[in-house]
């Protein structure tokens, strides 16, 4: 619950999500701990009880306390609970003291339309560890904008249990470590346009982007290593998204791209036309070093990325590393 005095706004937000630069560095949430309580929140779809069971397994196998209200299991259509009642959990779970990290249960669709009741002002709020990925793309970008704090691409519960065991070493060592974490683990990435850059990682879920065009919710992304990754759909729509987001000026001085899992997108295979080809080729057309193949998405290897931190991409070599601690 929201704590003392804390009142959630309900109305449009006013103010345009501006670019990060070197001169401002987001918060770094504390770093988790044995022991330490997490919050599991449910901003989208609702969820299966199997899944969610055995997510909750990892984490306490990772030494961290899963707490849950009973709300989280609520279901009103193709969302788990109204608009209100869900942003007053998200509110709830990132202001109180009980635990360490907000931990999004699963994604599906309905985050987005917490923006305008959230009106989120970063600054207000605590750095605190927030995890998930997909639909929650609104929620990691809305909070890791200047004057807030690192949030987390990272598996939702319902996915951690699928999860191997080198990618959820992964995921301790971002969240449990306050060193700079150094090269991510991304796999063998095939080069789409050589060179070398440095920028702040921002991205997600390339349909969530690019529905945010148009709204005072889509931050700028210049000065940025851009990552997507998708599921589900047809090339011709991942074009078009694309499209709409370099037709938008949202790629402009975006200074990398990173392209991540396209699971179950159509066509399949490797023809000129299939899915991962059309969207290469768009990537490509920036013009900026750009790598794709990287694991990170709905695939079962869904690699953490902290959004808003300096990061150095390595297109020739196929590595991406991250240059700054993420927690402290």
């Amino acid at each position: 619950m929201p704590a003392a005095g804390f009142v959630v706004v309900f109305m449009a937000a006013g103010g345009i999500m501006r670019p990060m630069s070197p001169d401002v560095r987001l918060r770094k949430p504390p770093r988790l701990r044995a022991g330490d309580r997490v919050r599991l929140v449910a901003p989208a779809s609702p969820f299966a009880g199997g899944p969610f069971n055995s997510g909750c397994r990892v984490l306490r196998r990772l030494g961290i306390e899963p707490l849950v209200e009973r709300e989280e299991f609520s279901r009103e259509g193709f969302l788990a609970g109204n608009d209100r009642s869900r942003v007053f959990r998200l509110v709830g779970a990132l202001q109180e003291r009980q635990s360490s990290a907000a931990w999004c249960i699963r994604g599906g669709y309905g985050s987005a339309r917490l923006l305008d009741l959230l009106r989120p002002e970063p600054a207000s709020y605590h750095a605190k560890v927030l995890v998930g990925f997909s639909d929650a793309t609104a929620l990691l970008l809305a909070f890791s904008r200047p004057g807030g704090f690192v949030t987390f691409h990272g598996p939702v519960v319902t996915q951690l249990g699928r999860l191997p065991r080198g990618a959820l070493q992964w995921l301790r060592r971002l969240l449990f470590d306050p060193r700079v974490p150094g090269r991510v683990p991304l796999g063998r990435l095939k080069t789409l346009v050589g060179g070398r850059t440095r920028g702040f990682l921002y991205g997600g879920n390339l349909s969530i982007l690019a529905s945010l065009v148009g709204t005072e919710f889509l931050p700028s992304l210049a000065g940025a290593i851009l990552f997507i990754e998708d599921t589900g759909e047809q090339a011709y729509r991942l074009d078009r998204l694309l499209l709409q987001l370099r037709s938008s000026g949202a790629l402009q001085n975006v200074l990398g791209v990173v392209v991540g899992d396209l699971h179950g997108c159509r066509p399949g295979g490797r023809g000129r036309y299939a899915a991962r080809a059309v969207v290469e080729r768009a990537v490509a057309e920036l013009g900026v070093p750009a790598v794709s193949g990287a694991s990170f998405g709905h695939l079962a290897r869904n690699l953490a990325l902290p959004l808003g931190v300096l990061a150095e991409l390595d297109a020739d070599r196929g590595r991406l590393e991250i240059l700054e601690a993420v927690v402290s």
